[in-house]
């Protein structure tokens, strides 16, 4: 099956992750029933089942066991909101943009610290347009789940200094790279200087795995209603493609439907309270 017929994947976690957890969680189930007793049998049972459950917890988007985390917006809003991961990207942000303004809508991009800072023309104009601005660390790296709270919160802290250094203002709004939650991100939150509401997303349209844009539309086009938070990507990000080309033909198809719909996208900031969801810093 290639990337793009997976349209109807679980919303939580990439496929890829779903196959290797069931797969590795039943071979190891069937293993210990057939190679050893009962009393271990069950205890491997049981420890996959937990190590399974740890996975919902930090993959999911729309769990709150680890950190207090918004996947949706309040009841009662009328809107969605469009939020872009992993930019500013010279390239792909200004046509990003240029749609955007096509339709009237704003959105809310969550910015790479390294990235605003190598291109801080970008990022002020993302903020000229009335966009809400986010912060996706500073690094974007691939091991930042596995450091320690002290190293996270460094990390996170630095990329919001960088936002504020080009924009004159902190942004309070946080998504963690790849939406996961771990629980030493927990600690780190509470280790950064002002508080930060963590936001996931309703759905995404995973579209860094090489999709074209009728596949990101498909996956995104039945969450196209009052409430809710869609991801997309202005930048390169996890699952190699760094093709965003789809991305904007998608984007311009999806605010196209929007209209029809009688609906508008706005930033994430508009209808809910700074303090909703956040962990606040310790006093």
């Amino acid at each position: 099956m290639t990337t793009s017929e997976t349209d109807h994947d679980n919303d939580d976690v990439f496929p890829e992750i779903r196959v290797a957890g069931a797969v590795g969680a039943t071979s190891l189930a069937a293993w210990s029933s057939l190679s050893a007793g009962p009393a271990l049998a069950a205890t491997t049972a049981v420890t996959a089942a937990a190590v399974a459950w740890l996975g919902v917890q930090f993959a999911s988007p729309r769990t709150q066991w680890v950190v207090p985390t918004v996947f949706r917006l309040p009841a009662g809003t009328e809107h969605v909101a469009l939020t872009f991961d992993d930019g500013p990207d010279p390239i792909i942000t200004p046509q990003v943009l240029d749609v955007l303004a096509e339709f009237g809508a704003h959105a809310t991009f969550f910015v790479v610290g390294r990235r605003a800072a190598a291109y801080p023309e970008v990022v002020r104009r993302v903020h000229a347009a009335g966009h809400q601005i986010g912060s996706h660390t500073f690094s974007h790296s691939h091991g930042f789940h596995f450091r320690c709270a002290k190293a996270m919160a460094a990390d996170i802290e630095r990329g919001i200094t960088a936002i504020a250094a080009v924009i004159g203002e902190r942004p309070t709004a946080f998504r963690p790279p790849v939406g996961l939650r771990v629980p030493t991100l927990r600690a780190a939150l509470t280790r950064v200087a002002e508080p930060l509401v963590c936001y996931t997303w309703t759905e995404r349209g995973l579209d860094t795995l090489r999709r074209p844009a009728t596949a990101i539309v498909a996956r995104l086009r039945p969450h196209l209603a009052p409430g809710a938070i869609l991801t997309l990507h202005d930048g390169g990000g996890l699952g190699g493609s760094t093709n965003r080309a789809p991305t904007v033909a998608a984007l311009r198809e999806l605010l196209g439907i929007l209209g029809e719909r009688g609906l508008r996208s706005r930033r994430l900031d508009v209808t809910l309270p700074a303090s909703s969801g956040s962990v606040s810093a310790p006093r």
